[in-house]
C-alpha cells in the first residue's frame, strides 16, 4: 500500500505542479523520485507534526495541494487541534496520510499503533476519511484527493498487502461500499486492510456451508448510513470487523443504524481492545489477541449464525 501511494502520488506530482509533499522526518528513500523530479515541492518539516499541519493549511490557501505524511498516530493524535482548526474549520484541501494504520507497526508497540485514528478524526466535521483495503484502492484514493475541496485522511498499511480486486479497472468505486463476495447467510462488514483476514474467515465458513456476504467500506467518513439501512433492513445477522478500537469506529456506526431500524439483527462487533499490550507482539499475534484474526472472525460468525 505504501509503494502504491508513492507511485500514484508521483503520477499526480508530475501532472499537477500545485501538488506539494510534506514529511514529518521519515521515509526518505520512498520519495526520492519526487525529490529528483522537483525538490522544491518536497518539504521535510522535521519532528513537528503540528507545525507541518499548519504550514500545509497555509499552502492550501494559496491554491497549492499539500499531502502531509507521517506514521498514523504521529500525524493524527499529535496534531488533532491543528487538523480541527487549521484544516477542517478553514476548509483547507490538505490530505493527511497516516502510514501504518492498525497494528501495522507491530513490535514497535503502542507509540506506533494506529488503532484510534479513525475515531479521533470522526469527531471532526468537514473531513473525508479513507480506509483502503489494497494497493489499487490506495491509488483511487490519491486520484480522488486531487478533486476534493476539503481535508482528507488516508490510512495506509505499511507494505506487501496483496491485491484483492486484480486490476485497477476492476477495483470498486471507493466512494461507495462494495460487495466483495455475495452470499446468502448474513453479512460481514469491514473497513481497511483487515479485509484480508475477513476473506480468510469466509473461506473457513464455506467449509461449514455458511456463505456470508462480505462488504467493504473504503470511505468511512462520511459514513454510508443510507446504504447500511438497506443492508440491515431484512434483519439478517451482521458482524463488523475493524483493526481499530470500538469508539468512533465502523462497529458503533453500524450498531446505531441497527438500533434505529429496529429489525432485530443479531449483531457482533469485532474490534481491538482499548488497552495496552503487555508485550511487544507482531501484528499477527496482536490480531489474535484482539480476536480479529481469521480464526476468531470465523468462530464469531459461526456462533451468531448457528444461534439464530
Amino acid at each position: 500500500m505504501r509503494d502504491a501511494f508513492f507511485s500514484e502520488i508521483f503520477n499526480l506530482f508530475v501532472k499537477d505542479k500545485r501538488v506539494v509533499f510534506l514529511t514529518g522526518d521519515l521515509g526518505y528513500k520512498l520519495f526520492d523520485q519526487l525529490k529528483d523530479h522537483d525538490p522544491a515541492r518536497v518539504i521535510n518539516c522535521g519532528i513537528r507534526e503540528a507545525g507541518m499541519v499548519g504550514y500545509a493549511a497555509g499552502l492550501a490557501k494559496t491554491e497549492i495541494r499539500p499531502f502531509i505524511y507521517s506514521i498514523a498516530p504521529f500525524v493524527t493524535l499529535r496534531c488533532l487541534e491543528q487538523i480541527k482548526i487549521d484544516l477542517c474549520y478553514n476548509q483547507a484541501n490538505v490530505v493527511v496520510v497516516g502510514v501504518g494504520g492498525g497494528f501495522a507497526y507491530g513490535t514497535n508497540g503502542p507509540t506506533h499503533h494506529g488503532i484510534d485514528d479513525i475515531g479521533v478524526l470522526s469527531c471532526l466535521p468537514a473531513i473525508t476519511v479513507w480506509t483502503p483495503s489494497d494497493p489499487n484502492e490506495v491509488r483511487l484514493c490519491v486520484q480522488a484527493a486531487a478533486k476534493l475541496d476539503n481535508a482528507a485522511y488516508l490510512r495506509l498499511g505499511r507494505n506487501k498487502e496483496p491485491l484483492l480486486f486484480g486490476t485497477l479497472e476492476n477495483t470498486p468505486d471507493i466512494s461507495q461500499p462494495a460487495i466483495v463476495s455475495k452470499g446468502t447467510d448474513g453479512v460481514i462488514i469491514t473497513s481497511g486492510f483487515i479485509l484480508h483476514e475477513v476473506l480468510k474467515a469466509a473461506d473457513l465458513l464455506k467449509q461449514k456451508a455458511i456463505h456470508p456476504t462480505i462488504i467493504r467500506i473504503a470511505t468511512i467518513r462520511p459514513f454510508p448510513t443510507e446504504y447500511m439501512r438497506k443492508i440491515v433492513a431484512s434483519g439478517t445477522p451482521v458482524i463488523t470487523v475493524e483493526e481499530h478500537v470500538a469508539t468512533g469506529g465502523l462497529g458503533l456506526e453500524t450498531a446505531r443504524v441497527i438500533a434505529e431500524e429496529g429489525k432485530g439483527n443479531r449483531f457482533i462487533m469485532l474490534t481491538t481492545p482499548a488497552d495496552f499490550p503487555d508485550a511487544c507482539y507482531d501484528r499477527e499475534a496482536l490480531l489474535v489477541r484482539s480476536g480479529i484474526d481469521a480464526g476468531s472472525i470465523f468462530a464469531s460468525f459461526q456462533r451468531i449464525w448457528q444461534n439464530g
